[in-house]
């Protein structure tokens, strides 16, 4: 297998290059300069018979490397088609130095010369052409009939995917190890949504995703098998769908499974061989399954089709009335196109749990003479990187065996090529277009086993070798970041964590690595000769071989390397050279000759000083990395010439003092990377004029003077690190302080780094909020990084105006106190090292995608602080992520605040409001839990039973508001010290009982001070212990009926019913009439007239009463006589102007305090006032200018002296004075 596999591959490699030639020769034809040429006629030949040849290299390519003549036939066809995309290049390089140089007579010689040189080339590579166009006419077509096509090679992977991936639910539990968490994370997504009724969302699809081998299907079964906790289903059914998507057969599957006959297969393929017999199936399955709840396996889904994929979901959702399916597969975008839930990714296993695998596999018992046997044991398994099936493979090899010798030998055996991901890869590199097959075999190549490389470096590699290019639709970069998506979702690719040890500051870059297995397989199917070349700690001159056809270089190491004036004279068609590490103080001139490079990277070259004077010949450079060449001075005036540059890196290039004028000429650029450029004591001027920059990196920077005016110029920075300045004078400060007059000008800024960039400032100044203000100006900030700012206490309130942000960097703000809501926030890095943080407020932000995940909820499992605000709750799509938090085990949060948004709550939710509660536990350090927005109908989560009287006991303060479905409160009475409740806008609550409310605490609501209702507009009844204060608003039904409410201090605010509709006092239920009688009384927003106030009627102890925004405040002998024992009475905002105090005052005998407040008109007093409230020892008034002037009048003057009366003009904010504030 491995042969063929080497000769297959070369087919994508070969044809993929003739293609190329053939474009590269379509384009010569067409240009009108060449047509006049001598050697015009000979291109359309040579295009003629690579047309020819394409036809017959699929089947030639299908022979083993060892058998027959075609393998080296395909080696020559490869070549000469590089030399034709090389050779129109050359062509191309020819005639643009003619126009270049066309006004110069005496080039004409020279020049003449160069076309001779081309015509004989053309004339060589054309008998090539036609030399291999014969030898495929007359020796291969005959030979090649029998082989087989290239798509039956395909077919037979495929089928032997098939036959080895033939699974069911039945496995060996017994040598599974590691899985139990994956498990159980997979069980808490499915068993809540199993167990809860008909939900909206009846169906779910969690796919498992990873690279083959790692354990999908092994954990599916684990999960099947479960049958306690699955008791649930009616029915569990397990599909293998392997590489084909059969929708008769997974309907058959399912029907034969749940109807448990054998004999049912026949009556179903009879039934429904028709071309209705999808549509029979269907009507099948739904008789069986309706009103059931069903878990279904789809095991090894290969289907891409996003169409096809619908059709399946489709298909699934009219399965039962609740239906749960887990889909396996090794391709991510399988899972995100298939998924109604976040999938599940199945990391790799510990390299301690794969040697207990190979243990297990093997019964091996450690004894001291085995010590070296375990040695090489725990060495093998590091080579499994965590996958079970590799760890198998090993021990299958092992064997019996326990010889030391033997162990040995199998550690050092290519163990990836027996693992089940080997043949997958290889099916799914099969599947992959031609051009992203190149690709990944350059890589592969180019770099060994285990490389790290920057994402933004491996494109820019890719385009300069061709292998992406633009198509009609889509630029070669776009193409580019699907190439790379693919690549992940295959597992070609991984990415690799950056090392904060590194150096490295700009937490933007990602870093890719090829997997090994994947490494391996793309080792073994190119065949052939490379036309890449790497030298690693390379010895004495570097190779001529084949320099007329080489496009990649790599020279790791080269300290060794003799480097001469021709090293690269002949390596004319190279686009991709990398020289690292070096002492050599100059380069080689003829670098500059490699007129079609495109990308360079010279690394650590220490001694290097200058660049050759010609290095502007490079025309076709876009891309230059010369990073830490730290003994580079200056850059050639000539480095303004590589136009096409789009790519500049001088990171660690710390001897630059400057950049040369002719920089700004570089009018494509648009990524520059000065970090740690400390020669640098301003930013560059010609920086100023590059128009396109959008990506600048000054990381570990000194270029202090004018920065914030300098960096206002470049007003199309998208991208934008100033992370650790290198500050040590006093006059740097000021600089860093002027920053804000720049960035505030930055609008188009999405990504900004200031990692330890405002220390010295804020060490000084205390007015962080002011200091930072600026940012909220930025509205297209995505990324903002304040990592490690030590001294940063405050975040600025504008940070809530950026609706873009989704990612902030606090990692290392030890003295961070408060984190503000920002709505489009997803991540906050690092918050467990903000060790002063004091209050976080999370909205919960779902990925890009319909059915991605709000996975930025994990960021508070590393939070705790004392106030904690979870907003957006609705965008949770698993219990999963509830769980992952530990609310419970924050003992540092006081103050709590769960929300759901109003208007969503009750809509189409991924997880019911009353589970997710129930996972999100308290800790018992609570003191204030405010919920808001909930949608269930019920509010009884799990951890609200008795047992939570011990365990919130230091809960004070609870408030419930926005519940628009809500029917059943919780038992707040189990809450032992609850000293504050309030209700608010619940508008499906039409009783409150302490009763129902106690959970059969008979000390329930003791120690309960204050009970505020809100806007409970459908509220009838009420029936409370004794309260010192109760607060009633917007309750408009109302009714207290013959039992008051019992409350030393009463508000009641738009309420008519309740102060119109009270009967006779009388006990109910044992309870009589109130044991805390109302001495205070505050009445608001009260249409009913005054003397139809019954309630007062009820109040034989009112001590106090304020009236404040009444309609009508004319009493009645009824309602004066219930006031006989009135002290203090305050009229406020008075509704309707009065044009003098109510005559019913004067009946008020008791009365010894009287606030008037915001009542105007009022021109005269009672008669007899004076004489009867010989008791008033006070009179208060705000805001009433015309009492004021009568009070004031000489004839009341007198009248009202033994009075003491205030005048006071506050306006009309003021509207209830309270006897306290009396």
């Amino acid at each position: 297998m491995e042969v063929a596999v080497g000769a297959t591959s070369g087919v994508t490699i070969s044809e993929s290059i003739v293609e190329r030639a053939c474009v590269k020769l379509r384009y010569a034809i067409a240009d009108e300069a060449v047509a006049r040429s001598n050697f015009a006629g000979d291109l359309p030949d040579m295009l003629e018979a690579l047309e020819v040849i394409q036809p017959a290299m699929d089947k030639a390519e299908m022979r083993p490397l060892s058998e027959g003549p075609e393998q080296e036939w395909l080696m020559e066809v490869k070549k000469t088609a590089g030399m034709i995309v090389g050779m129109v290049e050359e062509l191309q390089d020819t005639r643009s130095h003619a126009a270049a140089t066309m006004t110069a007579r005496m080039l004409l010689p020279p020049l003449a010369t160069m076309k001779n040189d081309m015509a004989t080339k053309v004339a060589e590579t054309k008998k090539r052409v036609m030399k291999i166009h014969e030898y495929c006419h007359r020796f291969l077509t005959g030979n090649l009939c029998d082989i087989t096509d290239p798509m039956e090679v395909v077919d037979a992977i495929s089928s032997k995917i098939r036959d080895q991936r033939i699974t069911g639910p039945v496995f060996e539990e017994a040598l599974v190890l590691g899985r139990g968490p994956d498990r159980e994370s997979i069980m808490a997504v499915l068993l809540p949504s199993a167990e809860r009724n008909i939900t909206k969302e009846h169906i779910t699809i969690l796919p498992i995703f990873g690279i083959a081998g790692s354990g999908k299907t092994t954990l599916a079964q684990m999960v099947f098998s479960n049958t306690h906790s699955l008791q649930v289903y009616h029915f569990r059914v397990w599909v293998n769908v392997s590489v084909e998507l059969d929708f008769h057969a997974v309907g058959e599957s399912i029907i034969r499974q749940i109807s448990g006959t054998e004999g049912g297969q026949e009556e179903i393929s009879h039934a429904f061989s028709d071309v209705e017999g999808m549509e029979h199936i269907m009507k099948h399955l739904h008789r069986l399954l309706s009103g059931k709840k069903v878990l279904l396996v789809l095991d090894d889904l290969w289907e891409e089709d996003p169409i096809q994929l619908q059709l399946l979901k489709s298909m699934l959702s009219t399965l039962g009335d609740k239906v749960d399916v887990i889909v396996t597969t090794c391709n991510q975008a399988i899972a995100r196109k298939i998924c109604t839930i976040e999938p599940y990714r199945l990391n790799p296993l510990s390299d301690d749990t794969c040697w207990e695998i190979i243990k297990k596999s093997i019964h091996f018992e450690k004894e001291d003479k085995e010590e070296e046997l375990e040695k090489i044991g725990r060495e093998m398994a590091s080579k499994c990187r965590g996958l079970p099936s590799t760890a198998r493979a090993y021990a299958r090899v092992i064997g019996s065996s326990r010889h030391a010798r033997e162990w040995k030998t199998a550690k050092e055996i290519n163990i990836a090529r027996y693992s089940s991901a080997f043949l997958t890869l290889e099916l799914s590199y099969r599947s992959m277009p031609p051009d992203l097959r190149l690709c990944i075999v350059y890589y592969c190549e180019i770099f060994p086993n285990g490389h790290n490389i920057l994402k933004d470096d491996l494109i820019h590699q890719w385009m300069a070798l061709d292998h992406i290019r633009p198509s009609e639709i889509l630029s070669a970069t776009q193409i580019a970041e699907e190439y790379i998506t693919r690549l992940l979702d295959l597992s070609f690719l991984q990415t690799v964590k950056l090392d904060n040890a590194s150096g490295k500051n700009d937490k933007s870059e990602i870093l890719f690595t090829v997997h090994h297995i994947a490494h391996e397989l793309m080792r073994q199917v190119h065949a052939g000769r490379s036309i890449y070349w790497v030298a690693t700690n390379h010895h004495g001159k570097l190779d001529v071989t084949h320099d007329d056809q080489l496009r990649a270089l790599r020279c790791v190491g080269c300290s060794k390397v003799e480097f001469n004036e021709d090293s690269f004279s002949r390596k004319k068609c190279l686009r991709v050279l990398e020289l690292k590490e070096s002492s050599m103080l100059k380069l080689p001139d003829s670098i500059c000759k490699l007129r079609h490079l495109r990308y360079l990277k010279i690394s650590e070259f220490a001694g290097l000083v200058t660049l050759p004077q010609s290095f502007g010949d490079l025309n076709n450079l876009f891309h230059i990395d010369l990073l830490g060449c730290s003994g580079l001075q200056k850059l050639p005036e000539s480095f303004g010439k590589l136009i096409s540059l789009v790519h500049v890196n001088l990171s660690g290039c710390s001897g630059l003092a400057a950049l040369p004028e002719s920089f700004g000429d570089l009018f494509n650029l648009s990524h520059v990377n000065l970090s740690r450029c400390h020669g640098l004591i301003e930013l560059p001027k010609p920086l100023q004029k590059l128009s396109k920059l959008v990506h600048l990196d000054l990381s570990f920077w000194s270029c202090f003077e004018g920065i914030g005016k300098s960096l206002g110029g470049l007003t199309s920075l998208e991208h934008l690190n100033l992370s650790h300045p290198c500050c040590h004078l006093p006059q740097h400060r000021s600089c860093l302080e002027g920053l804000k007059d720049g960035l505030c000008k930055l609008a188009n800024l999405r990504y900004l780094n200031l990692s330890m960039c405002l220390n010295s400032i804020f060490y000084y100044h205390q007015s962080q909020e002011d200091s930072l203000q600026y940012i909220g100006s930025l509205s297209r900030l995505e990324h903002l990084d304040l990592s490690h700012n030590t001294f940063l206490f405050y975040l600025p309130k504008s940070l809530c105006d950026l609706n873009k942000l989704h990612t902030l960097d606090l990692s290392g703000c030890i003295r961070i106190k408060k984190i503000g809501e920002t709505k489009s926030l997803k991540i906050i890095k690092d918050l467990n090292k903000c060790l002063g943080l004091e209050r976080c407020q999370l909205v919960v932000g779902a990925d890009e995608g319909a059915y991605s995940s709000s996975s930025n909820l994990a960021q508070l499992e590393v939070v705790d602080c004392k106030e904690l605000e979870i907003s957006c709750l609705e965008r949770l799509k698993s219990l999963e992520e509830a769980q992952r938090v530990r609310l419970i085990q924050k003992q540092k949060v006081e103050r709590l605040k769960l929300c759901w948004e109003v208007g969503e709550a009750g809509g189409s939710l991924k997880v019911e409001e009353n589970d997710l509660l129930g996972e999100l536990v308290p800790p018992n350090s609570l003191q204030f839990l405010e919920i808001c927005g909930y949608g269930g109908v019920t509010c009884l989560p799990a951890w609200w039973i008795p047992s939570i009287s011990s365990h919130l006991s230091n809960l004070v303060e609870v408030t419930m508001e926005d519940f628009p479905r809500c029917m059943v409160l919780p038992p707040l009475g189990l809450l032992p010290n609850l000293e504050r409740l309030v209700l608010r806008n619940m508008v499906r609550i039409t009783r409150i009982d302490a009763g129902e409310l106690s959970g059969g605490y008979r000390e329930a609501f003791s120690r309960l001070s204050k009970f505020t209702i809100d806007d409970m507009e459908n509220l009838k009844e009420f029936k409370f212990v004794s309260i010192d204060e109760l607060s009633i608003q917007k309750c408009p039904l109302l009714t207290f009926g013959p039992l008051p409410p019992r409350a030393q201090r009463l508000l009641i605010s738009d309420c008519d019913q309740a102060m119109s509709s009270s009967g006779k006092i009388r006990g109910i239920d044992g309870m009589e009439g109130p044991s805390a009688p109302v001495a205070e009384l505050v009445v608001e927003s009260c249409n009913v007239p005054l003397g139809d106030w019954s309630l007062l009627h009820h109040l034989p102890g009112l001590c106090s009463l304020t009236i404040s925004n009444c309609h009508n405040i004319t009493s009645s002998p009824e309602i004066t006589r219930a006031l006989s024992c009135l002290q203090s009475l305050c009229f406020s905002q008075c509704y309707e102007p009065m044009e003098s105090l109510p005559a019913f005052l004067c009946d008020l005998t008791s009365l010894q305090q009287l606030a008037i407040i915001g009542c105007y008109g009022i021109e005269s007093l009672p008669e007899g006032i004076v004489d009867k409230l010989t008791g008033l020892k006070a009179l208060y008034t705000w805001d009433c200018p015309e009492l004021e002037k009568l009070c004031g009048s000489k004839e009341n003057k007198q009248k009202l002296a033994h009075i003491p009366i205030k005048f006071e003009k506050f306006g009309t904010s003021k509207t209830s004075v309270h006897p306290a504030e009396i």
